[in-house]
């Protein structure tokens, strides 16, 4: 922190600011009504401070106002291109209260993607700080919506943005009037623009209401068996919903204690949780993998953790975890679209299972035909809700994308699954080409862009590959034009140049014809089940993608 955010007696913390906030199934109402109940109590800590329910709900109020001040109308999008900070979770629910539209933006976008990110979801504000402003001024041309940068240094940098006016989060804070009347928001209104892994093209906009996030939050509570007195950890990125979500909501939902933390450490992680005393933390990709790769020691159980929610985690994982370490690890199963909609119950678990439908969810499995399936017939895994406005509302501005997903009054997602003769549902695969990649969703397409515009390169396929750590690789099978040959340091750099850290491949195979339907689309299972074979491996020859944060 570089002391940016406002201190207050807790004595002098008031809920007068939130009067507009009615109700707890808005995001801006659900912290209102912690600061109500709990106006004292540590709701979040952060790398040099924390701030209680009371002074939270206050700073928000005075972010809300000043991002209203700078210009934002009702709707409107504000972009967030932070790492892990307190003032990530003041705009968000800053914008919220304010009845604005959260964009969280991955800090590993750069070029195109970092565009795409900005120009496909309006921006017109967004907050970030000086060391990521160079991903933005390197744009070619700025989205026409974007109108002010928020920095959260206390000085602005030299470098400037043409018709984009850049102050200081200071300055953001010192431009509201604290007399000013926030508006209602509702259960509907969209609170929040995630973006997707793009696995069929460019990634999509999923605009999610109010109601969407507080039920998922409150379902991730009710299924972890959260209490008020718990200390929820996560260190995964906050532009994902994994840490907004199903760690900082919840907690908020609970009532309990947030701690923040800045990246994934595995030779610090075990030491954090005991300074902060947490008792449950998130994992995704390799977390639980690594954390278990590492040697045996006598402090492994000395710890308060109780409980872990992971995705995925094998039974190979799952159990010496549990074993060494003395947690209970908890699976589930969502999308960004439709949130969490199913987990593995504390009492009575399946382990391999991906656990029950939520209260709120009804989900099947149908064949090929929209009909449901026997149990133990693997077929599509299908939804619905039982609530209005705790789904996904579409895609911004894509509406035949938006219909495209729905079929027979379900929503499909794409991925192949089946049910046990009790109801447990077991995932298998996904039927679409995206790949997971160190708790990153990729698109095989977008990957496979960036190897087309290299020279030489005439088709090619990106695909999941075992890795040692028991998730996926990115492995791409290109094909060359007539004669030519490939340097692959060369390719691997070009990658890097033009890509987020995560989706650049690390491995790299020459065939001489990619394998093809008679329709001209790449049979991607022949691939997958080829291997790696004699693929050139870029980890093995010193090789790492550059990361921004």
């Amino acid at each position: 922190m570089t002391g940016t955010v406002p201190r207050s007696d807790p004595a002098e913390d008031t809920t007068e600011d939130t009067a507009e906030d009615t109700t707890e199934d808005t995001v801006g109402g659900l912290l209102a009504a912690r600061a109500r109940t709990l106006p004292g109590k540590t709701a979040l800590v952060f790398d040099d401070g924390e701030l209680t329910y009371g002074e939270l709900d206050r700073v928000v109020s005075e972010v809300a106002r000043g991002l209203l001040a700078l210009g934002a109308g009702r709707g409107d999008s504000v972009g967030i291109l932070l790492p892990n900070r307190a003032e990530y979770l003041l705009t968000w629910f800053g914008a919220a209260r304010a009845g604005l539209v959260e964009v969280p933006v991955n800090t590993a976008y750069k070029g195109r993607f970092l565009d795409h990110a900005l120009r496909g979801t309006d921006v017109r504000i967004l907050v970030t700080e000086a060391a990521l402003l160079g991903l933005v001024a390197d744009l070619p041309e700025l989205p026409g919506t974007l109108t002010t940068v928020v920095l959260l240094d206390d000085a602005v940098p030299g470098r400037t943005l043409p018709g984009v006016r850049v102050l200081t989060w200071r300055e953001l804070l010192a431009a509201g009037d604290p007399a000013r009347a926030l508006p209602q928001v509702g259960a509907a209104d969209p609170v929040a623009i995630m973006l997707t892994s793009g696995t069929t093209g460019r990634s999509k906009g999923v605009v999610y209401p109010n109601r969407m996030q507080v039920v998922a939050a409150r379902e991730c509570a009710a299924q972890m068996g959260t209490t008020a007195d718990e200390r929820l950890y996560t260190c995964l990125p906050l532009f994902h919903g994994a840490a907004q979500v199903n760690i900082t909501l919840h907690g908020l939902q609970a009532g309990a204690t947030v701690v923040l933390g800045r990246r994934f450490s595995a030779g610090r992680f075990w030491d954090e949780l005991r300074a902060h005393r947490v008792t449950q933390f998130n994992a995704l990709g390799s977390i639980l993998p690594v954390l278990l790769s590492r040697p045996p020691a006598d402090s492994d159980r000395d710890h308060q953790v109780k409980r872990v929610f992971a995705a995925p985690a094998p039974p190979q994982v799952l159990r010496p975890f549990e074993e060494r370490f003395g947690v209970h690890v908890v699976e589930g199963y969502g999308l960004t679209e439709i949130k969490n909609v199913l987990y593995n119950p504390l009492a009575a678990r399946k382990i391999g299972s991906i656990g029950l439908p939520t209260e709120s969810s009804i989900m099947e499995i149908h064949d090929e035909s929209g009909l449901p399936t026997a149990p133990g017939q693997a077929g599509e895994i299908v939804y619905r809700p039982r609530l209005p406005h705790i789904m996904f509302s579409g895609y911004h501005r894509d509406p035949e994308s938006t219909l495209a997903t729905m079929r027979d009054l379900w929503w499909h997602t794409g991925d192949l699954g089946y049910t046990d003769e009790d109801g447990y549902f077991y995932f298998i695969d996904r039927k679409k080409d995206a790949l997971r990649r160190r708790g990153e969703n990729i698109s095989s397409h977008e990957v496979e862009s960036v190897l087309l515009a290299y020279p030489g390169v005439i088709a090619a396929a990106a695909v999941a590959t075992p890795s040692e750590l028991g998730e996926d690789e990115v492995l791409a099978v290109l094909q060359l034009d007539s004669g030519r040959q490939v340097d692959f340091a060369e390719l691997f750099a070009h990658c890097d140049r033009s890509m987020p850290h995560f989706m650049v491949p690390r491995y790299y195979r020459v065939v001489d014809r990619l394998p093809v339907t008679p329709t001209g689309k790449v049979r991607k299972a022949d691939l997958r089940g080829q291997g790696r074979g004699e693929a050139w491996d870029a980890q093995a020859a010193g090789l790492t993608p550059a990361r921004h944060v």
